[in-house]
């Protein structure tokens, strides 16, 4: 597996040395000079010489369909895996449209695209912590806004603090409470959940000089290196499935484009590394009225679409639901809202001629359409039946009838 050369950030380039990271305090989240992202970067002439495209196939053939992600580990840290099953997610050809394929990252464990880069994260802040000599950490608290960290928390033996909108949907609530977080439900625009978790993390830097030896950590997007490393194998696995070839395009949806970053990192590692060659895929992003990322994250996104020769798209929030009826009653794919919003480019796209049918296309589907029953039953609107029962016995499995 790779050693680690070093952090970058994505802003000056200044480079962070990984040791920094394992042996501070409060570990930096960003570049030291200007606040940027820090980037994992490895030896890739020495990783060109030792590995081979064809090992990820050698280690799943090893390990079984189980192996997920990490199939990839010869382009990974060197770290023991926090695992549910990540990764390997079904690349779906569209019943009516040659060429145009679904990658269902609902598939994930969390039902979500994070599952990735919170499995890579979770388990190098694991490593971290084992690192230090017993008796001097404390407990580990994650922070982020994000609801796809509290199972990996949970499997590893981690506090999740998560920061999260008072009006989101009651499956993604019990996803996070099921698993034992701390949920801080937060009133105001999208960017108050982010600002409230920063708050917070300054709080705890602020107390670093106390006597806690808790380790407390920023997992928001862009805060920390590894969750890049985990979804830079979304990249690494479309590649592979259409037979070691890019696409001609990508159709990627705003609200989750955070990964995209991870995307284009695997294919600069792929190049790189000789496993493909050829024009990299056009991406196309779908933007809607209530989709949106920090100035950072969209300047960062927007890079990547200009270098591809893609753009961006606005879709009506209208036609999201028509998609997502559409792909669900013609197709048999629940897509998330997100990933209907991706979807509407496709007739748009054809329509101006900067797709072309037949060619290969793929469409990401960030999430599991039912991660959004609550918002999509209220759009169509679609009431409870009333055979249903309002409330169920208690008894049977759970407690004495």
């Amino acid at each position: 597996m790779p050693a680690i050369a070093y952090l970058e950030c994505s802003r000056c380039h200044h480079h962070v040395s990984i040791e920094t990271r394992h042996h501070a305090s409060m570990p930096p989240s960003v570049c030291p000079q200007d606040g940027g992202a820090l980037l994992v970067r490895y030896a890739m002439e020495t990783l060109r010489t030792a590995v081979r495209r064809e090992h990820a196939a050698e280690l799943a053939a090893r390990c079984g369909s189980s192996v997920g992600m990490w199939r990839y580990a010869e382009v990974l840290p060197d770290v023991t895996p926090v695992t549910l099953g990540e990764g390997w997610t079904p690349l779906l050809q569209s019943r009516r449209n040659a060429g145009l394929m679904i990658k269902d990252e609902g598939a994930n464990p969390t039902g979500t695209w994070e599952a990735r880069g919170m499995a890579m994260a979770v388990a190098m802040i694991a490593s971290m912590a084992e690192n230090h000599a017993a008796g001097q950490r404390g407990a580990v608290h994650l922070l982020a806004s994000s609801r796809g960290l509290a199972a990996y928390a949970a499997a590893g033996e981690m506090k999740a603090h998560l920061f999260l909108p008072r009006d989101l949907s009651l499956p993604e609530y019990l996803g996070a409470v099921v698993h034992g977080a701390e949920v801080h439900l937060v009133d105001g625009p999208p960017g108050e959940c982010g600002l409230r978790l920063e708050e917070e993390i300054h709080r705890r830097q602020q107390a670093a000089g106390t006597a806690s030896t808790d380790l407390w950590m920023d997992l928001s997007p862009l805060r920390e290196p590894f969750r890049v490393e985990g979804d830079k194998t979304l990249g690494y696995e479309l590649v592979e499935q259409i037979g070691w070839q890019y696409p001609d395009a990508l159709l990627y949806p705003l609200c989750d484009a955070v990964g995209l970053i991870g995307v284009w990192k695997a294919f600069e590692e792929m190049e790189a590394l000789g496993w493909v060659s050829g024009r990299r895929p056009r991406v196309y992003v779908g933007r809607t009225a209530t989709s949106g990322l920090a100035a950072e994250l969209e300047s960062m996104i927007l890079g990547i679409v200009i270098a591809s020769g893609g753009r961006v798209v606005a879709v009506d929030d209208g036609a999201n639901l028509v998609s997502l009826l559409d792909w669900a009653g013609k197709e048999g794919i629940c897509l998330s809202l997100q990933g209907a919003a991706a979807a509407a480019l496709h007739p748009l796209l054809l329509a101006s001629g900067e797709i072309q049918p037949g060619q290969r296309i793929v469409l990401v589907n960030t999430a599991a359409g039912l991660k959004d029953a609550d918002t999509i039953s209220h759009a169509m609107p679609l009431r409870r039946p009333g055979s249903l029962p309002s409330s169920l016995p208690v008894g049977g499995i759970i407690t004495p009838v």
